[in-house]
């Protein structure tokens, strides 16, 4: 689910932000959930993680749980031109 940014519309500085995980097609909350204060959708840049490090995923990434799955792996051939199999 994404996780959204909103605005604490309390007054006070600094502005709070809080994150609320939602799904993509539900209505904006207009409450906090824990305060009750009125809160606003703010529009920020996604956060994208771009390498899978944490050991949860090394581990349904590797090779032996690919195949268990009936995922074959790819690498970038040589020339760069395209993809090979990376095991064979």
């Amino acid at each position: 689910m994404p996780l959204y940014q909103y605005e604490v519309l309390n007054g006070k500085s600094p502005v709070e932000i809080i994150e609320i995980e939602e799904t993509w097609d539900a209505s904006p909350t207009q409450f906090h959930p824990l305060t009750n204060e009125p809160i606003k959708r703010i529009i920020s840049s996604p956060s994208l993680t771009l390498r899978h490090s944490t050991r949860t995923e090394k581990t349904s990434l590797s090779k032996e749980n690919l195949e268990k799955h009936g995922f074959a792996r790819f690498q970038k051939n040589s020339d760069g031109t395209g993809y090979d199999r990376a095991d064979g």
